[in-house]
């Protein structure tokens, strides 16, 4: 009897021991994608500088493309614009410059130096754009990090697949609900490079 005790005794020790185990690896998993220093960086003084990585491309479930990349933000030049020059590969390179609309806001703006300008908004250190070209609707995502940038493509379908809702339940009327096909997501992971 006092066998069974102690076995039993040793079996919630051990189960104590196991939880607590998983516990600190699902906070390590959970920490690991966070930026382990909380700055909000001064946009866009202190994003100036060159990034260098690789764009991954996930154009469906099981397609997926790989991409080197790089984006070089620059001092403003006479015209108060930041050079702001996007690289895919070796031979696609593109010259934009990003200007202050409303710093106070946080709206900026890319101008792609060819009659098209983006309009961008500043939240934390998430620089923002979002455009419709073509049939695509695309929120491109900028974050400054410690060590450098992340960037993230949603490319969606401009035109809705699915419309759900409107009805009356009751004395309530649900609003209507539009879906839209994504597309392409890209991600990126720039870290700084020192030239």
């Amino acid at each position: 009897m006092i066998l069974k005790m102690i076995r039993g005794l040793y079996c919630i020790i051990a189960l104590a021991l196991l939880s607590c185990c998983k516990s600190y690896k699902t906070t390590i998993a959970t920490n690991e994608f966070q930026d382990p220093i909380q700055v909000n960086y001064a946009f866009p003084m202190d994003w100036i500088g060159h990034y260098k990585g690789q764009l991954v491309i996930l154009n469906s479930p099981k397609d997926s493309t790989l991409v080197d990349m790089g984006i070089r933000i620059g001092a403003p030049d006479q015209t108060g614009l930041y050079p702001w020059i996007i690289t895919y590969g070796t031979e696609d390179k593109r010259y934009y410059g990003l200007e202050a609309i409303d710093a106070v806001r946080g709206h900026y703006r890319i101008d792609e130096l060819n009659s098209i300008k983006l309009d961008g908004y500043l939240r934390g250190n998430h620089f923002i754009t979002r455009f419709e070209v073509m049939g695509s609707d695309l929120l491109v995502d900028y974050e400054k990090l410690a060590d450098g940038l992340r960037i993230r493509f949603y490319v969606t379908g401009a035109e809705s697949i699915n419309e759900t809702g409107g009805e009356v339940l009751g004395q309530d009327t649900v609003p209507k609900v539009q879906s839209y096909p994504i597309m392409v997501i890209q991600d990126a992971w720039l870290p700084e490079v020192n030239e």
